[in-house]
């Protein structure tokens, strides 16, 4: 979260009674214009920051507005269910919490090893943002019984329209295979579909949040609070 916090005596150069009556109001317009302003440098460095960034993570953040009576502003990262906000490990560095699939995998893998962690392999189908095809994840997820409801499982249809083609499955204690989900394709071949590892996954620093909205916070204040408090005056009753 990043505040703007400002009192009138930032702004106190001998104010008249007519422009003090007017400058809290003003004021609170200027920094609702200025988060706008820094809520924008978010999404640049969101975009210089990341590859194919999707729209949940353009939108990641929201403005909470300040009024004449509470001259506080902010930027605040819209509420994860829970752990830390997945942006807030890029920005700080370190360790990534374990992401639902993980945890669910984990649970329920018939797999010997320790799931930390799984990243799409070479073969995996990716979204237009780089992510793994929700597609592809349930059939996987339904291929080793990791889905929670059986309901959302295959349907009989699709199990029909899939007859002959090859299945996902995970290798077995001692396979010279390497740790993870595998594609049976024809003619006895398979295909990495996903990486298992014991490792936690952790990120250097490479979004600059603060950094990015301080500039911009600092740099549009003022020319924001000048032009609010002359329309503020011109409308002045």
């Amino acid at each position: 979260m990043l505040t703007v916090n400002v009192k009138m005596t930032q702004f106190d150069i001998g104010l008249t009674d007519r422009l003090a009556k007017q400058a809290p109001f003003a004021l609170a317009q200027a920094m609702n214009d200025v988060v706008y302003d820094g809520q924008d440098a978010v999404e640049d460095e969101i975009a210089a920051s990341f590859d194919r960034p999707t729209r949940f993570t353009k939108k990641a953040f929201r403005v909470q507005r300040a009024s004449k009576r509470d001259l506080t502003a902010s930027i605040l990262r819209k509420d994860m269910v829970a752990g830390r906000h997945y942006l807030e490990v890029q920005e700080e560095g370190g360790a990534r919490p374990q992401t639902g699939l993980e945890k669910l995998l984990a649970r329920r893998l018939n797999y010997g090893g320790i799931v930390q962690s799984v990243i799409p392999a070479k073969g995996a189908r990716l979204t237009a943002a780089g992510n793994w095809s929700p597609g592809q994840r349930n059939q996987v997820l339904s291929a080793i019984k990791a889905q929670r409801d059986e309901r959302t499982n295959t349907t009989k249809a699709s199990k029909a329209r899939k007859t002959g083609q090859s299945g996902y499955f995970v290798p077995r204690d001692g396979s010279k295979l390497s740790p993870g989900v595998y594609q049976r394709m024809a003619r006895g071949k398979v295909k990495k579909i996903l990486h298992i590892t014991d490792r936690v996954a952790t990120y250097q620093k490479r979004f600059h949040f603060y950094e990015r909205v301080s500039i911009r916070v600092n740099r549009k204040l003022a020319g924001h609070f000048d032009r609010r408090l002359k329309q503020a005056l011109a409308t002045a009753r």
